[in-house]
């Protein structure tokens, strides 16, 4: 059973690793449990890896919005966060969703979107 718990866990990470969407999970105190590789990829002051609190990768007026939205998700609300971001000359939507543990607040997950990508437009 260990063996199938291991392979579940590899797939899940190269689920990840191959979509375009940055994803960051992160504790309640903002260190960093896991990032896909698309999360690795964004320009960051230090590298979003496992163990780095999120706040290093930030400029000190982004720490302080991340601040406040922590803040509310240990209040208790449940609803994401959404916004646009800037860096670089791309746009993205970031979305932070909190993970509760037993009604506590235990973390967050963010999605980063790139905005404005190149390729065809559909309509279905």
């Amino acid at each position: 059973m260990e063996g199938k718990k291991l392979e579940n866990q590899t797939l899940l990470k190269n689920i990840l690793d191959h979509i375009r969407v940055a994803i960051t999970c992160v504790d309640a105190d903002g260190n960093i449990l896991y990032a896909n590789a698309a999360a690795k990829k964004r320009p960051a002051k230090a590298p979003r890896d496992a163990g780095i609190n999120i706040r290093e990768c930030h400029k000190e007026e982004s720490n302080r919005k991340i601040d406040q939205i922590f803040m509310d998700f240990k209040k208790g609300r449940t609803e994401p966060h959404h916004y646009v971001s800037s860096a670089r000359g791309e746009r993205c939507l970031v979305t932070m969703i909190p993970v509760f543990e037993a009604g506590v607040f235990s973390g967050c997950v963010s999605q980063v979107h790139p905005i404005g990508f190149e390729g065809p437009e559909r309509s279905f």
